[in-house]
């Protein structure tokens, strides 16, 4: 998944089962804001909301 899917994915995860964001603006807002932080950020961020991005090609692991 990109940097940008997982953002995606976060920012639905955060109003599930809550108001829809307000505008676009709202959600370009809060994915804007996730696509500035650095791919590390942004998975501790996913797993806070139950996203397992761990395996996300966001993350390049060192072997």
């Amino acid at each position: 998944m990109t940097q940008e899917e997982l953002a995606l994915q976060i920012t639905r995860a955060m109003y599930k089962g809550h108001r829809k964001p307000e505008s676009v603006n709202a959600y370009q807002s809060v994915k804007g804001y996730f696509l500035d932080l650095e791919p590390e950020e942004l998975v501790g961020i996913a797993a806070q909301y139950g996203i397992n991005a761990i395996d996300s090609e966001i993350i390049q692991v060192d072997n």
